[in-house]
C-alpha cells in the first residue's frame, strides 16, 4: 500500500493562515472533508499484475471553535457537547481529523495532543484521523510578509507518521491536472443536483458503472490472451536455443569430415602421433656414439667413438710454451717435435674422419 497523502485547495489553506493571523491567541478546530482509497493496476509483460492502494484524505471545509481549549478537558479527554454544537446539522462522518495553530512552536505533535487525538478517534469511532499543525514564523520588519509552515500527521498507537501535504492550486497548474487532482464535494447541494440529474446516464440501479463489468470482462481476457501468448513466446526461445545446440554440434562434425577428405584427396594418410616410436627414436638418438662422441673433423662433424678404430685426439691449437733459459736437452727437443702435427697427418686424419662418419 502506498503512503497516504493530504490534499487541500490552496484558498482553504490561505483561509486557516487569515483566520489565525487574526487571533491573538492559539486557534482550535475539526476538518470536513473526504477519504477515499484508489486502486492502481499495472499490467505488465515480466511480471504479474502489481496492484497500489492510494489512500488520499481531501480536505473540503475547516470549523473553528469559538475559545482555546473548548474541544477537551484538562486531562484530554474530548467534550462531545462543544464538538456536537460545532458541527450542528453536519454528520459526524463528514468529520476526517482536526488542527490547531499555534506560535513559537516546533513541527510536531505534543503529548497533549496525541492524547486529544486517540479520544476524539474513539468518540466518533473513525479508525483513521489526520491532524494539520500551522505554526506561523515572525513577520518581516516592514510587516508585509508573513511565513507560515504547515504539516499534517496521522497517529497510530505511538507511532507518529508525517504524511505529504499536496496543495491542489497552488503552483502554475494548468486546467487538466487540477481537475485530475481536485477532488469534489459530495455533500455539496449543487454537486448532488448535477450528479442526480447525469446519473443515469452511467450508472445503474444499483450504483455501479454500467459499461465497468464489460470493460473489466475484456481486461481480463485480454490479460488471458497476453499470458497465453508469452508462453508461446518462451517456448520458442528454448526450442531456438535446442536448435542453435544442435547446429553447432553439425558444423564441427562437418569441419571434421572435410578435414578427413583433404587429406585422404593428398594421399597423405592422417597423422597421427606414435609415443612408442619416439620414445624408441629418444633412446637410439641419445645412446648412439655420435652424440656421445667428443671428436669433430675439420668441417665440425661429429666421429664415433669405437673400441675397434684409432681414437683420434682432437684437434687443438698448439700452445705456446715459455721457453726456459739455458739449452735445451735431447729428450725435450724430441718431446717438442712430438707436439707438432705435420701437414700430412692431418689430412691422413681428415680422410679417415670422414670414411668413419
Amino acid at each position: 500500500m502506498a503512503e497516504p497523502t493530504v490534499r487541500i485547495s490552496g484558498f482553504l489553506l490561505t483561509s486557516l493562515m487569515f483566520q489565525h493571523l487574526n487571533k491573538d491567541t492559539d486557534v482550535e478546530g475539526l476538518i470536513l472533508g473526504e477519504t477515499h482509497v484508489e486502486e492502481h493496476v499495472t499490467i505488465s509483460d515480466v511480471r504479474d499484475d502489481h496492484v497500489d492502494l492510494c489512500h488520499t484524505y481531501s480536505i473540503h471545509k475547516h470549523l473553528c471553535f469559538d475559545t482555546l481549549n473548548m474541544l477537551y478537558d484538562s486531562v484530554g479527554g474530548v467534550k462531545m457537547r462543544a464538538v456536537q454544537k460545532v458541527l450542528g446539522s453536519t454528520k459526524q462522518e463528514r468529520v476526517i481529523g482536526w488542527y490547531r495553530q499555534r506560535r513559537n512552536s516546533e513541527q510536531r505533535m505534543t503529548m497533549r495532543e496525541k492524547a486529544v487525538h486517540e479520544n476524539l478517534r474513539r468518540a466518533l469511532s473513525r479508525s483513521h484521523m489526520i491532524f494539520v499543525l500551522l505554526t506561523p514564523g515572525a513577520p518581516t520588519c516592514a510587516g508585509s510578509t508573513h511565513r507560515t509552515d504547515y504539516s499534517a500527521f496521522l497517529p497510530s498507537g505511538r507511532h507518529v507518521a508525517g504524511l505529504p501535504l499536496v496543495v491542489d492550486n497552488m503552483a502554475s497548474l494548468d486546467q487538466l491536472p487540477y481537475w485530475v487532482a481536485s477532488t469534489p464535494c459530495s455533500y455539496a447541494p449543487a454537486y448532488q443536483r448535477a450528479v442526480c440529474q447525469h446519473s443515469s446516464k452511467f450508472f445503474a440501479p444499483d450504483g455501479h458503472l454500467r459499461d465497468v463489468d464489460a470493460v473489466n470482462a475484456m481486461n481480463e481476457s485480454l490479460q488471458a490472451e497476453l499470458q497465453r501468448a508469452c508462453g508461446v513466446v518462451a517456448d520458442s526461445e528454448r526450442a531456438v536455443q535446442a536448435l542453435l545446440v544442435d547446429v553447432c554440434a553439425l558444423r564441427n562434425k562437418l569441419a571434421n569430415r572435410k578435414l578427413s577428405a583433404a587429406s585422404k584427396a593428398d594421399g597423405a594418410p592422417p597423422v597421427k602421433a606414435n609415443l612408442g616410436l619416439q620414445l624408441a627414436i629418444r633412446a637410439l638418438l641419445f645412446s648412439s656414439a655420435l652424440y656421445t662422441s667428443h671428436t669433430l673433423t675439420l668441417d665440425a662433424f661429429p666421429v664415433a667413438d669405437s673400441s675397434g678404430q684409432e681414437k683420434l685426439r682432437p684437434l687443438r691449437p698448439i700452445a705456446a710454451r715459455k721457453r726456459t733459459s739455458g739449452p735445451m736437452t735431447g729428450r725435450e727437443r724430441k718431446r717438442r717435435k712430438t707436439d707438432v702435427i705435420s701437414p700430412q697427418k692431418m689430412k691422413k686424419d681428415a680422410a679417415v674422419s670422414s670414411q668413419t662418419f
